[in-house]
């Protein structure tokens, strides 16, 4: 496995507004981090690539933008412009940052496993809250005579979101990917075994992440064990990604309003406010439905959706609770401490 090209910061995603706000923290130099490894961060500088130590309390990730002093040590975290975020923890308590200042997500699904819907739709839903461009690519597609039905099943659930169709042995599609990824930074999520890290090396046009075989029942060797930041010629950058075989987005009721504007227009319209979309009269869900106009693997989708808005807004309620909690014994200690 080679080393990634050179690239200068400019050509990986830093713009004259970046400078400026990191200008105005100091004197100290900018740079974007390209891998993490176990407390320790790699960082491209204006002099090249250097390796470091992430101070205890920041939460640092893969694209952000930092500002390094005399000592080679991170004096400040830029401000994040969209960034990728996934809950994970025992209890889905703890929000990660997958990838930060990203610009377009490949959500990568292989034309040999199955299509899988609501995966495809929960991965969708990361880059919309990301504020990022998502687009589905399906792999592969040298394994499969005709993929029409599978590229017509996800624009059902994900209508305006651009869906290609690649394969790294024959060409197909690579052009266009090519032409999206120019001056981006661009993050590739999906499983293990997807083909994420072969259309990586084609784009870059070097063997820069290792890649392996896919085993014999379909699922993905984790080839990939680490995020990493990689230079494109031309310009823009590619996040590659470990295999994610888990997703529950950090979503909020009104990003699922605003990313299924449909349904939402017509439950607007249902008689009753509180409506389930099921047995109740006048149900304009129901009434699309039974016409043809939704289909029901976009209504799964979006009640998918909810739920886990709904969970997200049940655990900040709790979180803020035991915060109110805590802060009242701390308070009720120093009170009776003042009164001895």
């Amino acid at each position: 496995m080679s080393e990634s090209p050179p690239a200068s910061l400019e050509a990986i995603g830093l713009t004259d507004a970046r400078r400026v706000e990191a200008t105005a923290l100091g004197d100290d130099a900018v740079a974007r981090v390209t891998r993490i490894d176990r407390g320790v961060a790699s960082v491209c500088t204006e002099a090249g690539e250097v390796r470091m130590a992430i101070p205890f309390e920041a939460d640092l990730a893969v694209g952000d933008f930092v500002t390094i002093n005399a000592e080679g040590a991170m004096s400040h975290l830029l401000e994040r412009q969209g960034a990728v975020t996934r809950l994970t923890g025992h209890r889905r308590d703890v929000v990660q940052v997958v990838a930060a200042n990203v610009d377009l997500i490949f959500v990568v699904r292989p034309l040999d496993l199955s299509l899988s819907p609501a995966r495809i739709q929960s991965l969708l839903t990361l880059g919309f809250d990301a504020g990022a461009t998502p687009v589905v690519v399906l792999t592969k597609a040298d394994l499969v005579d005709d993929a029409s039905e599978q590229v017509a099943a996800i624009e059902l659930i994900a209508p305006g979101v651009e869906v290609l169709v690649v394969s790294a042995i024959t060409g197909q599609g690579v052009d266009r990917l090519r032409e999206l990824v120019r001056d981006r930074t661009v993050v590739f999520l999906g499983e293990s075994g997807g083909g994420k890290s072969t259309l990586v090396n084609l784009l870059v046009g070097s063997e820069v992440l290792a890649v392996g075989e896919t085993r014999s029942d379909g699922q993905g060797r984790h080839t990939t064990s680490h995020r990493e930041l990689v230079a494109l010629p031309g310009g823009g950058a590619i996040i590659d990604t470990p295999g994610v075989r888990e997703v529950v987005a950090a979503t909020t009721h009104a990003l699922v309003e605003e990313g299924f504007a449909d349904i939402a227009a017509l439950a607007a319209t249902c008689r009753f406010s509180d409506c389930s979309h099921g047995a109740e009269p006048g149900c304009a869900v129901v009434r699309a439905l039974a016409a043809g106009e939704l289909e029901q693997s976009r209504l799964d989708a979006y009640e998918a959706a909810l739920r886990d808005a709904a969970w997200n807004e049940r655990r900040a309620d709790k979180a803020a609770l035991a915060a109110q909690r805590k802060s009242y014994r701390a308070l009720t200690r120093q009170r009776r401490n003042d009164a001895w």
